[in-house]
């Protein structure tokens, strides 16, 4: 199993953590094209974005790809090691009823991946109580609700930390709140954060792992290890 690391801001980071997995091989890439085209013809099996930049990287797998939308489920953990996966972490990400559909049909099937009963919970703008005070909040609100029914999940309110408690999979109810809510946990909480898989690619174990450019050593062992295991 070879997996590729890409490396653009501070190369000698990544390199030191390839030097330093031991339980698969680790190839790094110094740009986007290289990376990308190397998972797409098998030169590799998997691929973590590591310190690559975000737009180019993105662009590249819309393009090698053929996909206009691209779903990422990140893994995150509390400070005292609670983990769970999470969505959605882009800005431009779950900004409707159906990209928040497909984030919940995703969530399945990488749960169903790791043998483990899915357990998901929406998140929304506020309680059910809370209806009628604005107009963003009740839209966010009833498609929760929407999502809860449909799916047969949780719909968790504004109510994050029981959310924590019971799921694997919490869905934002957007991405600008999603991002915010990754920010808070890791740059202020204390939390970590170990990666994110793109869908709709990993439905056809195309295997691309997502990572943070300021992110700790360990981040990148644990999207290695994320993307080692998946691919297996």
């Amino acid at each position: 199993m070879t997996i590729g690391i890409g490396a653009y801001e501070n190369p000698d980071k990544i390199e030191e953590v390839a030097d330093n997995i031991n339980f698969c091989n680790v190839k790094v890439f110094y740009n986007s094209a290289k990376i990308i085209s190397s998972l797409k013809k098998g030169s590799v099996d998997a691929i973590v974005r590591g310190t690559l930049p975000s737009s180019d990287f993105l662009n590249e797998v819309k393009n090698k790809f053929n996909i206009d939308k691209i779903y990422r489920i990140g893994l995150l953990g509390t400070y005292d090691k609670k983990y769970f996966f999470f969505a959605p972490l882009g800005i431009d990400e779950g900004e409707n009823l159906r990209e928040k559909e497909m984030f919940i049909e995703y969530a399945n099937d990488l749960l169903k991946q790791f043998r483990v009963e899915p357990k998901i919970s929406v998140l929304s703008g506020g309680r059910l109580k809370d209806i009628g005070r604005s107009k963003l909040v009740d839209k966010s609100i009833i498609e929760a609700d929407a999502l809860a029914k449909k799916y047969a999940v949780k719909h968790a309110q504004i109510l994050i930390e029981n959310a924590v408690i019971d799921s694997n999979f919490i869905l934002a109810p957007d991405g600008i709140s999603g991002n915010l809510i990754y920010r808070t946990l890791i740059h202020l909480g204390g939390g970590s954060s170990h990666g994110a898989l793109y869908y709709p690619l990993a439905i056809n174990n195309t295997i691309i792992v997502d990572t943070s450019r300021a992110a700790p050593k360990e981040e990148y062992i644990s999207s290695i290890a994320l993307a080692n295991a998946i691919k297996n």
